[in-house]
């Protein structure tokens, strides 16, 4: 039987064989490194464009957050 919907094209992957755990960790690795960025330029943007990346940085947090809470979660075993 021929699949209705296709597998994503192997471009499309971050890395093939990755695990849940190891994509969590690439993930708090990348928004780290996004925040640092929207720090620096945010010392050095305007009143409003600082605004605008300070909501951004929020985001970026509650998103980390959010990681470190499924990171937690993985290393329970019952």
């Amino acid at each position: 039987m021929k699949k209705l919907v296709p597998d994503p094209p192997p471009v499309l992957c971050i890395r093939a064989g990755i695990s849940h755990e190891q994509s969590i960790q690439l993930a708090q690795q990348h928004i780290d490194s996004a925040m640092n960025i929207a720090h620096e330029i945010a010392a050095h943007a305007c009143t409003d464009q600082q605004e605008r990346i300070n909501a951004a940085i929020l985001q970026m947090q509650i998103t980390r957050a959010l990681l470190k809470v499924s990171a937690a979660t993985l290393d329970v075993v019952v």
